[in-house]
């Protein structure tokens, strides 16, 4: 038995590496679909297999499955032979499916495993993709070449029409890829077919893209360095950079560029339209990092000077392609700069030797995929890219460009729509609801506040479906729907409602001086019943509001620094009905302190003939200890006064006590003494006509029994103006 169960444990591991073996195979012959299936079955018995996963992945990259080379590279980078490059791969994937949000982070992920320039380009590419999409609908994209299944790119302007590179389908085949080697070609602005151009000067490997002079006489195409090919093995080479001339119709070698190298690329030369600067990319020592641009200018015997880098472009990643308009200006292609992903299209103007710093083409010149090579003989009105976006990403192909005309619209009816906010119960209009507007993508057009009179009006709002909610104390209302043929109106009006089961306490603090609403003043709410506490801050209105749990109690108040923090109120919810009580209303009285004045105190209460602190008395004398400690140089007088009724000595003597127990009070909750005065007035300072003989109502008794106190002094207190 045991033997046996070696035996098929064998045969499983033949069985599996034969599976690997084929699909492996599959792989390297550019049959990706057949791969997928193959690695697919593998996979569900070994998938720990590095390889294996990240070739299937890349399967699915070539045949344009993106959401199943996602799904597989999420499986690749869990492995522990995971490298940042697979990170990298998978969140450029994302961008290409629009997934921003899981782009951000794995490109953080990436970042730590790589931090650099390069991964501080991948996180600033995505927060810049609202503005790199900014203007997706200015242009037409058109495909121009979906009738091949090889590879056409890089065109350049000439005889009427285009001289481009693609692959050639006949002849030998490229080992890497599987397709025909590229030569040159010339087609029309349609592309409808290739014609093979320059045979004389094409080799048996890769050929292109070229560049021509103005006059269509001088070509210098990309070429490789045969001089750099080692053991036969083309994939060993480098590229350079050839010249030819046109005589008798036919294109001859020439020796006009003699900056190649053996051991370094020379590649995608371009011209200026005036013939005095040649532009071209390499990866030669002493420049930014991979691919750079460089730049060479002609002299007096017509041989170009010493390139030199255009450091304002290049960044550590490929900066390739580049291309000249008859304006001067420089189009390229690069990975190392902010962009949508892959290559995007830059431009930079030039003028003598001197470049602008590039700017991105955005969309949409540039996709998620590779764009580059761009051809243009109008300033971007129109013109050709290069680009992997239309099908398979291992094929490129040229789309032509056009600005849409701009539409003369209409002046549109644009109503305006009313938006009501009622308590359900009672239908009183909510003011300061937070309303807002969503079109059927859930995504927000507008967010406005409802004003005093519980409305909200919305002008310019484009003809569409709209969904419209509001919330107030973190209840939402009702919603309400907006339909598109409804813009035909000139007035849309809808009406939501707020179910809150709680009464509702509006209020607004004001100046005592002047009754001018006071920002900036925290109000507390407390429910004594339940022990809850909330704060509001109030802004340039004064105003404030709280939502009341039913059958509670509750204190407010409202302090501010600097000023006499307001008197306690007091407000109950019990017995009341909410189908008909809505608003508990308050105004909270607000003080600034200035020398000389008098303020009153007017709930400190005392039992007859008592001279004891009660709890309510104790609130209003922390008001004015808050007020010391706001103004550590203020003193006070703090005096006692009493009606007329009794004897004078007795009136005296009570409301002696009667100040003499307040201060105590004071100087317990750490105010010196040295500030503070106690006075007894007894009753010689009434306030209105109620002395003795007089018969006056317990009201106006009740204005004469008071505590007052006057600031004696306070430098630091403002300078306030009386209104």
């Amino acid at each position: 038995m045991k033997k046996l169960i070696i035996i098929l444990f064998c045969l499983c591991n033949i069985t599996l590496f034969a599976q690997k073996s084929q699909a492996d195979k599959k792989f390297k012959l550019y049959e990706y679909s057949d791969a997928i299936l193959l690695y697919k079955e593998y996979l569900e018995k070994s998938p720990a297999d590095y390889e294996a996963t990240r070739n299937l992945a890349l399967s699915y990259k070539y045949t344009n499955n993106i959401t199943g080379s996602i799904e597989t590279y999420q499986s690749l980078v869990k492995l522990k032979q995971a490298v940042p490059d697979d990170w990298y791969e998978l969140v450029q994937l994302l961008r290409i499916n629009g997934n921003l949000a899981d782009a951000k982070l794995y490109a953080l992920q990436y970042q730590q495993k790589n931090t650099g320039e390069k991964a501080q380009t991948l996180l600033k590419s995505i927060d810049m993709y609202d503005e790199l999409m900014s203007g997706k609908d200015n242009y037409n994209v058109i495909n121009k070449t979906e009738q091949y299944h090889q590879s056409v790119f890089s065109p350049v302007y000439y005889q009427g029409g285009l001289m481009l590179t693609a692959e050639n389908p006949e002849g030998s085949k490229n080992e890497w890829t599987g397709r025909g080697y590229t030569k040159l070609f010339l087609t029309d602005f349609n592309c409808s077919k290739l014609v093979p151009v320059a045979s004389e000067l094409m080799s048996k490997y890769n050929d292109g893209p070229a560049a021509l002079s103005s006059d269509g006489m001088t070509m210098y195409f990309t070429t490789i360095n045969k001089k750099s090919i080692q053991e036969q093995d083309v994939n060993t080479s480098k590229l350079q950079i050839s010249a030819a001339v046109l005589k008798d119709n036919r294109w001859q070698p020439a020796e006009l560029f003699r900056f190649n190298n053996n051991s370094y690329n020379v590649a995608h030369p371009t011209l200026r339209s005036d013939g005095n600067m040649l532009v071209f990319t390499s990866d030669k020592p002493g420049g930014h990092g991979g691919m750079d641009l460089y730049y060479c200018s002609k002299q007096p015997d017509n041989t170009w000077s010493e390139p030199i880098n255009i450091t304002i472009l290049n960044t550590s990643g490929n900066e390739i392609f580049p291309s000249f308009d008859a304006s001067g200006n420089l189009y390229y292609s690069s990975n190392g700069l902010p962009g949508l992903g892959g290559l995007d299209l830059f431009i930079s103007k030039n003028e003598g030797s001197s470049f602008t710093a590039p700017a991105n083409l955005k969309a949409p010149i540039n996709s998620s995929y590779d764009d580059f090579s761009l051809a243009t003989n109008n300033n971007l009105e129109s013109g050709f890219i290069s680009t992997n976006r239309f099908g398979s990403p291992e094929i490129d192909d040229i789309a032509y460009f056009s600005k849409k005309a701009k539409e003369v619209l209409k002046p549109a009816v644009k109503p305006i729509v009313k938006i009501t906010v009622l308590d359900k119960y009672t239908a009183t209009p909510l003011p300061y609801v937070s309303v807002t507007v969503k079109d059927d993508k859930k995504n927000i057009v507008f967010q406005g506040m409802t004003d005093p009179n519980g409305i909200l009006m919305v002008e310019e709002l484009p003809a569409d479906n709209y969904r419209v909610q509001g919330i107030l104390n973190e209840v939402t209302t009702t919603i309400a729907s907006i339909g598109k043929e409804e813009f035909t109106k000139e007035l849309i009006e809808k009406t939501i409602t707020h179910n809150d089961p709680r009464f509702t306490l509006s209020g607004i603090a004001t100046n005592a001086s002047n009754d001018q609403p006071v920002a900036g003043v925290t109000v507390t709410c407390e429910n004594t019943v339940l022990n809850k506490t909330n704060s509001r801050i109030t802004t340039a209105d004064g105003k404030f509001f709280f939502q009341l749990e039913q059958a509670s109690d509750f204190k407010v108040h409202g302090e501010l620094q600097g000023w006499l923090s307001s008197e306690a109120f007091y407000a109950t919810t019990k017995g009341l009905d909410r189908s008909k009580d809505l608003y508990v209303k308050i105004k909270l009285s607000m003080q600034q302190p200035a020398a000389n004045e008098v303020i009153r105190l007017d709930k400190i209460y005392y039992d007859y003939d008592k001279c004891d602190i009660k709890p309510r008395a104790a609130e209003e004398l922390d008001r004015l200890v808050k007020l010391m400690n706001d103004f550590p140089d203020m003193k006070i007088e703090l005096s006692s006064h009493t009606d007329s009724r009794g004897s004078n000595a007795y009136n005296q003597k009570l409301s002696q006590c009667r100040a003499d127990a307040a201060v105590k009070y004071i100087l317990g909750k750490g105010i010196l003494k040295s500030r503070i005065t106690a006075v007894g007035y007894g009753e010689s300072r009434l306030v209105n006509g109620c002395s003795d003989g007089v018969n006056c109502t317990e009201k106006q008794h009740q204005e004469n029994r008071r505590t007052e106190f006057k600031i004696v002094s306070c430098p630091s207190c403002p300078a306030i103006e009386k209104q």
